[in-house]
């Protein structure tokens, strides 16, 4: 049951950018080599989409059958890290392998270009807060969790003796470890893969706002998932953490403040999750149309 949510997050992730790519066309070029950017782009961005969802599909189902303590929860981290690791990999790829100039080449500048220059503000943005939160919920996790690593204990004393209350899952070091080994490798192919966005061969065009569009729409496409998967993955932790904090709270043993900050870390966590669908599901910049050809009268 724990992978039905986040395997609906992955379809609602690959129907809407498979339908962003079918209904957004660039309008057609005169200029042979950016008519086969815009071809390469397009045919990369869906060969990641569809390349990644089978390979999570591959993880989750393979891990259906993990009756161990914890195993499912593990599957479900795997599902959305699976995902941005392999899209991120086949766009890198899309990247190394960008057409190089047919026909009468123009002119192509040389321009020295940093990792995140082509990167939009708003994305990297994002990205930021997805690291900040996916650090904060795996440091706290760990810290909060019981010695096990996947579930919290909260104990109580009165006059009449000791008790206490156990709650699980909680993401402590059982499930962040795995969670955080993901996000660090996804990471290092995102920096990748933007600095191949950077440094490939600018394509052959008269017009620099077409290349500079471009090469924007491709570190948007590398971006948008792989700042979607930190926001869902921690999300998906405080959420499960959350309601764990609030079980615990609720107790014969428990307080109605700590059953409060529960209730708000799920809703926190929820609400990430919907927000790493929503930029995963973003659209790609658009590239310019050249100028029409004017005939002489």
């Amino acid at each position: 049951m724990a992978l039905i949510p986040l395997g609906v997050l992955v379809v609602a992730v690959l129907a809407v950018a498979a339908g962003t790519a079918l209904a957004r066309r660039s309008p057609p070029s005169r200029e042979t080599s950016v008519a086969a950017a815009r071809a390469h782009a397009v045919h990369a961005s869906v060969a990641a989409i569809l390349l990644a969802a089978t390979a999570a599909g591959y993880v989750g189902t393979a891990g259906l059958g993990n009756h161990s303590p914890g195993g499912l929860g593990i599957t479900a981290l795997l599902v959305p890290v699976t995902f941005g690791v392999v899209h991120t990999l086949v766009l890198a790829v899309g990247e190394l392998t960008w057409p190089r100039p047919q026909g009468g080449v123009r002119r192509a500048r040389l321009v020295r270009r940093g990792l995140l220059d082509a990167a939009p503000a708003w994305l990297v943005r994002a990205g930021q807060v997805a690291g900040a939160l996916a650090g904060l919920v795996l440091v706290g996790g760990a810290l909060l969790a019981d010695a096990d690593g996947r579930s919290i204990t909260r104990a109580v004393s009165d006059g009449a003796g000791a008790a206490s209350a156990t709650a699980s899952p909680f993401p402590g070091l059982f499930y962040g470890t795995p969670a955080a080994v993901g996000l660090l490798v996804l990471a290092a192919l995102t920096a990748a893969a933007l600095w191949i966005v950077a440094n490939r061969p600018a394509v052959a065009t008269t017009d620099d706002g077409i290349e500079t569009a471009l090469r924007r729409a491709s570190a948007h496409r590398v971006l948008r998932v792989a700042v979607a998967v930190p926001l869902v993955v921690s999300g998906g932790l405080l959420f499960v953490g959350g309601g764990a904090l609030h079980s615990v709270a609720t107790s014969s043993l428990g307080s109605g403040l700590l059953g409060g900050i529960g209730v708000a870390g799920s809703l926190l966590g929820g609400a990430a999750m919907v927000c790493g669908v929503a930029v995963a599901s973003t659209r790609a910049p658009g590239v310019p149309a050249d100028a029409p050809l004017v005939r002489a009268g």
